[in-house]
């Protein structure tokens, strides 16, 4: 959990985004399924195993979906996005995190619209996602929640892919 809070040369940014997707509740056909999706690393799984960022015994094995062996153990290098790609992510996710929020919690979402304003980082924004989604669960069920976490997660990722640690 320390890589994500703050930049450990042991870990590469693109890394941070599949160990992200490691979140307790998706097994590892979900977390290759989601990396795949945003062009991860297919072996992002069996590097953090590696490294000892993750345990393998997460709900599943950690071996790439579709049957693919990983070519190497070594990292991937870094997205090199221009600042205008990585500002147009951000801009991806908190416009979405606003929208949902005022459209599916509405005046019971404005402490959330809040937090999002004020939020400067990816890591700040995608720590919002998960309180909103169990607020929108509580209001409007469990599919509306699951489909803003799919979008959430997705933009999230897509965004903390680019970023340089």
């Amino acid at each position: 959990m320390n890589e994500l809070l703050a930049p450990i040369p042991g870990i590469d940014a693109r890394l941070v985004s599949v160990l992200i997707l490691v979140d307790g509740f998706r097994d590892s056909d979900d977390v290759n399924r989601l990396a795949k999706a945003v062009d991860l690393p297919v072996d992002g799984l069996d590097i953090l195993f590696h490294g000892g960022f993750i345990d393998r015994k997460f709900k599943g094995s950690a071996a790439p979906a579709e049957g693919k062996m990983p070519t190497s153990a070594e990292p991937v290098a870094p997205v090199n996005a221009t600042p205008a790609r990585k500002l147009e992510r951000f801009n991806a996710l908190y416009a979405h995190l606003v929208e949902k929020t005022k459209a599916l919690l509405g005046l019971r979402g404005f402490i959330y619209q809040l937090r999002i304003e004020r939020a400067s980082t990816l890591l700040e924004l995608k720590a919002l996602t998960e309180p909103i989604g169990m607020a929108i669960e509580k209001r409007h069920g469990v599919e509306i929640a699951k489909d803003f976490m799919r979008e959430s997660e997705r933009l999230a990722v897509a965004a903390i892919a680019e970023r340089d640690i």
